[in-house]
C-alpha cells in the first residue's frame, strides 16, 4: 500500500505536472519573493509576519494540490484557487494546532532525556494519522482531528511512513545540492517541488483509505 502511495506520487505529478504547475505558481512564486526579500530585513517582528505569510501561501498550495488530486484538475480555477477564505481558515486552523502540541510537547520534556525521544515519536505517529484531515478539509469536508484519526484506524505504520519518513527520504535527497553551492533559489525552488509530491501522496493515502472504508460498508 505504501509502495503503491510512493509511486502513485511521482506519476500523477508527472501526468498533471501542467494543471499542478498552473495552480501552485503563484504563490510559489510570492513566497520566494518573500523568502528573498526577508532574507536582507533583520526585523524579527517582520520575520514573524513573513512567517505567518509563508503559512498561508503554503497552505494555498497544499489545498489547490489536495483538489486536483482528489477532485481532478478542473476542480480548481486554471491558475489555482488563490485567496483566503473558510477553507484555507479551517486548514491553517488545524496546522497550528498540530505544530502548538509538537512545540508545548517538546518544551514539557525537554529535560527528561531519551524520554522525550519516546514521547516525540509517539506523537509524531499521532499527528501524521491526524495529518488525514488536510485534505478532507480540501475538498470541502467540514471535518477535524477524530474524523482523521477513525479513518486511519489501523493504519498508523502507513501514515507514519506516508507523512514522515517518505518527506524526510526526499528532503535529504537535496542535502548533496546545498553541498554544491547551488543557487538558493533553486534548492527553493526544488523544495516546493517536494512539497508538491508529498501533499499529492497524502492526496492519495486519504483517497486509498476512503476507497477502503467504503468498499467495507458495501
Amino acid at each position: 500500500m505504501f509502495r503503491k502511495t510512493v509511486v502513485g506520487s511521482f506519476l500523477y505529478v508527472k501526468s498533471y505536472k501542467e494543471a499542478l504547475f498552473r495552480a501552485t505558481i503563484l504563490p510559489i512564486t510570492l513566497s520566494l519573493v518573500l523568502e528573498f526579500a526577508f532574507s536582507y530585513i533583520n526585523s524579527q517582528p517582520l520575520h514573524y509576519l513573513n512567517n505567518v505569510f509563508l503559512t498561508v501561501l503554503n497552505a494555498i498550495v497544499a489545498i489547490n494540490v489536495h483538489k486536483i488530486v482528489l477532485h481532478g484538475v478542473d476542480s480548481v480555477p486554471k491558475w489555482g484557487r488563490f485567496k483566503f477564505g473558510k477553507v484555507e481558515l479551517w486548514f491553517i486552523g488545524h496546522y497550528v494546532c498540530l505544530t502548538a502540541a509538537f512545540i508545548a510537547i517538546t518544551f514539557m520534556t525537554r529535560f527528561l532525556d531519551l524520554a522525550v525521544i519516546l514521547i516525540i515519536v509517539a506523537f509524531g505517529v499521532i499527528a501524521c494519522r491526524l495529518s488525514l484531515v488536510f485534505p478532507a478539509i480540501a475538498i470541502g469536508k467540514g471535518v477535524s482531528f477524530p474524523y482523521a484519526w477513525h479513518l486511519s484506524s489501523g493504519k498508523a505504520l502507513y501514515m507514519f511512513n506516508v507523512v514522515a519518513i517518505f518527506p524526510i527520504t526526499l528532503a535529504l535527497a537535496l542535502v548533496p545540492l546545498q553541498t554544491l553551492g547551488i543557487p538558493q533559489v533553486v534548492t527553493s525552488i526544488l523544495s516546493y517541488l517536494v512539497t508538491i509530491i508529498t501533499v499529492t501522496s497524502l492526496s492519495l493515502a486519504y483517497k486509498l483509505l476512503t476507497e477502503g472504508e467504503l468498499s467495507q460498508r458495501n
